[in-house]
């Protein structure tokens, strides 16, 4: 095993959106929603057998407890984790609960005397990045393309709102993909900037799944979400797609 690995993984990012962007390698999550992916990722389990299968599970601190001697923290000195996914942080020797990458690539420059990292943006689920340049989003505006009144009145299956809901009623697939692309872009930018700082770090960007450009949500939608990208700053075994099991693996050595 390396001394050290910082694992990224970004919060809803498609692969076909994140190849726009970077060179990356086609990957396949296992669930829908976050605590299930985050937890395959972290004991190399899929959600099938350590049990994990919807975000905010009753009991599912339980079944993390069970896996903690094969969770990725066991195996490294010390680590940190940077992300809302709270359920996880008992396992890590330090925890923060941020979820915006500019915190985040602070607090990881801040501790880059651990061995382990996971960082776990959010901007991408939520459409949000400090300080928008409107002209960017523009560029991938491309025109007005009404989002159907059967979408509209789908529900997901937690039942939560979505983060951009105001956005999301006004009814404008179009304005919803420019920025999901915008915003994809500029946290991969960041993502690197942040792997230029941690020089000799073994780096892996994933997601925890994607989102869905018809339904604009990924928990229970009746549409594709589970390709989602690989990108390493090391040679990897070449395969037509990866999946978190591998990711957990690559975490490890």
């Amino acid at each position: 095993m390396v001394r050290t690995c910082l694992l990224i993984v970004i919060d809803s990012l498609r692969y076909d959106i994140a190849k726009k962007f970077t060179e990356c390698y086609k990957c396949r999550c296992f669930a829908d929603t976050t605590e299930p992916s985050l937890a395959t990722i972290l004991s190399g389990l899929p959600p099938w057998e350590h049990g994990i299968v919807c975000t905010g599970q009753k009991g599912a601190e339980k079944l993390v407890e069970k896996l903690k001697d094969r969770l990725i923290p066991s195996f490294y000195k010390s680590s940190l984790i940077a992300s809302p996914a709270v359920l996880f942080h008992p396992y890590f020797t330090y925890s923060y609960a941020e979820n915006r990458m500019k915190r985040i690539a602070e607090i990881a420059v801040k501790h880059k005397k651990v061995d382990f990292m996971l960082l776990h943006p959010m901007e991408v689920h939520d459409l949000y990045y400090n300080n928008l340049d409107l002209t960017e989003v523009l560029r991938y505006y491309r025109g007005y393309k009404q989002i159907p009144s059967w979408v509209r009145s789908w529900k997901p299956r937690s039942g939560l709102k979505r983060p951009y809901q105001e956005l999301f009623d006004k009814g404008d697939a179009g304005l919803l993909k420019a920025l999901y692309k915008n915003v994809a872009k500029k946290v991969l930018e960041d993502v690197k900037k942040l792997a230029e700082m941690l020089k000799g770090w073994r780096v892996i960007v994933t997601a925890d799944h994607g989102e869905s450009m018809l339904f604009f949500h990924h928990d229970g939608v009746p549409d594709d979400v589970y390709q989602v990208p690989l990108i390493t700053n090391f040679e990897i075994e070449r395969k037509d797609e990866y999946n978190h099991l591998d990711v957990y693996n690559m975490s490890l050595r």
